[in-house]
């Protein structure tokens, strides 16, 4: 991102897309483009936001590899169900005479989306495990019988606890998609492992341990060139796993650490509002250019407790009080008020799995 006007390859300048993708944010309109170039916000798997580019020749390659690896084809007309954070032309080229999308909105309650997807009668749903979750435990107590043919897990790690609850509600394979800023990684195969594109990625293996079990993904992609991305390190800890009998000989992912994020849940009068990490993550990157790493930790059931670093030490009050502010502008929005946005000193321990978005106060989803 800081060398973004020098290597992307279409001519476009940094502040020109960040604001038209700010833009998109505030408005929820997300189809503007910039000759014909598709801007994506990602606050990544690292929490740091990202621009993400798509050429039209790249929609349609991804497009293609998503149908293959994840959709599968199939003639039949199929309709897909995706929660997101947001929407992105990225997904809307995907539409087909077979295929329809419905986009629901994450900044509106599940709640409310339920009625909705019930009529819809969506054959594909897409979703991270946290929605997912919350969407699965409606359809329970509201005893609606699921239409679903597969599920797609997205954004999250895919806990294995929840997996076996959404297998059970929905009674249908449960997916992974392992996508980021710098593309589309990996995909669940139909013996139901994690793999590595490695047919159009080459993804070197820089060893955090000496059992090399553990390591950070070194990305080059041989078809993305409006924004390239080679040898380009990603701070996601992957954990290697064993060959896979489906027949496919690439690199089998057996656990991703480090994007296991929490849900927040508050009380305001009587009534449980639920907080998705990605929008605490949105709001505080959004906040600040600033800002090189933080943590936002749920301590009890008013208080929010953050860590933060700057790139100047002396901007550090400055930064916090905006980002205490957008914080608490955004859970206003939701309608959770008076909750206490507490500044704290204590770095991450490396010894430890790195969360930027914890719920200390109550783990249960």
């Amino acid at each position: 991102m800081e060398n973004f006007d020098s290597i992307n390859t279409v001519g476009l300048k940094k502040e020109e897309v960040l604001n038209l993708a700010f833009e998109s944010e505030k408005t929820r309109d997300f189809s503007p483009s910039i000759n014909n170039i598709s801007i994506g916000l990602s606050s990544g798997t690292s929490g740091n936001r990202g621009i993400f580019l798509t050429s039209k020749k790249e929609q349609a390659i991804w497009v293609g590899a998503i149908l293959d690896r994840v959709i599968g084809f199939s003639f039949r007309r199929r309709k897909i169900a995706f929660f997101l954070r947001a929407n992105n032309n990225l997904y809307e080229a995907a539409k087909t005479g077979l295929l329809s999308f419905t986009f629901f909105d994450l900044k509106t309650p599940i709640e409310q989306h339920i009625k909705i997807l019930k009529e819809l009668k969506a054959d594909i749903l897409v979703g991270q495990p946290s929605v997912l979750v919350a969407i699965a435990k409606n359809y329970q107590s509201e005893k609606i019988k699921p239409t679903f043919d597969k599920i797609i897990s997205v954004a999250e790690v895919l806990e294995d606890d929840h997996k076996e609850f959404l297998r059970s509600i929905f009674n249908c394979p449960i997916n992974q998609v392992y996508q980021c800023t710098e593309g589309f990684l990996a995909y669940t195969c139909k013996h139901g492992q994690l793999h590595l594109n490695e047919d159009w990625l080459e993804i070197e293996k820089k060893y955090l341990d000496s059992e090399k079990t553990r390591f950070h993904p070194v990305i080059t992609d041989y078809l993305r060139s409006s924004q390239p991305i080679v040898r380009y390190e990603l701070n996601d800890i992957l954990h290697e796993g064993t060959t896979c009998s489906c027949g496919a000989r690439s690199t089998v992912i057996r656990k991703i650490e480090g994007r296991s994020d929490d849900v927040f849940r508050f009380f305001q009068n009587e009534k449980e509002v639920i907080i998705y990490p990605d929008f605490i993550r949105r709001t505080i990157i959004l906040a600040s250019g600033k800002i090189t790493n933080y943590t936002a930790t749920l301590t009890d059931e008013r208080t929010i407790c953050m860590y933060l670093e700057v790139e100047e030490t002396s901007e550090l009050p400055a930064v916090f009080k905006v980002v205490k502010f957008e914080i608490q502008r955004m859970l206003s929005e939701f309608g959770v008020d008076d909750i206490d946005i507490v500044k704290i000193d204590k770095k991450q321990d490396p010894m430890t799995k790195f969360t930027r978005i914890k719920n200390e106060y109550s783990k249960s989803i």
